[in-house]
C-alpha cells in the first residue's frame, strides 16, 4: 500500500509540472487528485488513475482544451508506470538512476527522474553493449515534445518505422489546417468523408499536445507574409 500511494504521488506530481508546463494552473486536491484551471474556472479534477472529472458547463466551448488535459494525463500514465517496472540500464560512463524503458536493434530508450520532472534519452550500443552514444535527449534540458518524442525518435533510430512514415508536428499542423479549411469550406462532402476527416483532426489534436498554438503561429505567419504583387512601404 505505501509504494502505491508514493507511486501515485509521483504521478500527479508529473502531471502537475507538465500542466503547468502548458499554462495551466494547478492546484493539490484533499485527497489522491489535483484541480485544473485554466483563465481562473476550474476545468477538471483528475485522480491518481488518471481519469478526468468535471462539470459539462464550466468545460463548453472547451473541449478542446479538455481532450489536451486528458491526453496528458494519459501518456504521463503511461511512462510514470513504465519508470516504475522498468529495469535500470547501465553502461561504462552512465551515471545511475535511468531506467531501460525499451530496446531494439542496439538502440535503446531510457528515462529516469529529476527534480525538474521527467528526461528520455534514446541511444545506440556500441562497444559490445558496454557503452552507449549519440543520445537524443527530451524532456527537462533536452529537446522539445518529451515522452511522445521520445519514443517517435526509439521507433526511427531503432528501424522499427521509417522515417518517412511519420509526419513532424509542423506538417501535422498544416495537415489539420488544410483539413479545417476543407471541412469548413462550401464544397459538398459526403458524410463518410467529413467523419474521416474529422477523424483525422483528432488524432493530430491527440499527437500534438501544443496544437492550438501552433495553428495560431502558423495563421499569424500568413497573415503577416507579403503578398505577391502587393506593394510594400519601407
Amino acid at each position: 500500500m505505501e509504494s502505491t500511494a508514493k507511486a501515485s504521488t509521483k504521478y500527479l506530481e508529473e502531471l502537475s509540472i507538465l500542466l503547468r508546463s502548458q499554462g495551466f494552473i494547478v492546484h493539490p486536491g484533499e485527497t489522491r487528485d489535483i484541480d485544473v484551471e485554466l483563465d481562473g474556472s476550474t476545468l477538471c479534477r483528475i485522480n491518481d488513475l488518471g481519469n478526468l472529472g468535471y462539470f459539462a458547463d464550466k468545460i463548453a466551448g472547451k473541449e478542446s482544451v479538455l481532450d489536451r488535459i486528458r491526453e496528458t494525463a494519459r501518456s504521463t500514465r503511461e511512462y510514470m508506470t513504465l519508470l516504475e517496472q522498468a529495469p535500470p540500464l547501465a553502461a561504462e560512463g552512465l551515471s545511475e538512476g535511468y531506467q531501460l524503458l525499451a530496446e531494439f536493434n542496439g538502440t535503446v530508450l531510457a528515462g529516469h527522474m529529476t527534480r525538474y520532472g521527467a528526461q528520455f534519452v534514446t541511444w545506440e550500443w556500441v562497444h559490445n553493449k558496454t557503452a552507449l552514444w549519440q543520445g537524443h535527449y527530451y524532456g527537462f534540458g533536452g529537446g522539445s515534445g518529451g515522452y511522445p518524442s521520445a519514443k517517435r525518435d526509439f521507433s526511427v533510430r531503432s528501424g522499427l518505422l521509417p522515417a518517412s512514415a511519420l509526419f513532424t508536428p509542423e506538417q501535422l499542423t498544416e495537415i489539420y489546417r488544410s483539413i479545417h479549411e476543407t471541412l469548413d469550406g462550401e464544397y459538398p462532402l459526403t458524410d463518410e468523408r467529413r467523419k474521416l476527416l474529422e477523424s483525422a483532426t483528432g488524432q493530430i489534436e491527440d499527437f500534438v499536445p501544443d496544437l492550438d498554438e501552433r495553428v495560431q503561429r502558423s495563421n499569424q505567419a500568413e497573415l503577416d507574409a507579403p503578398r505577391a504583387g502587393g506593394m510594400e512601404l519601407s
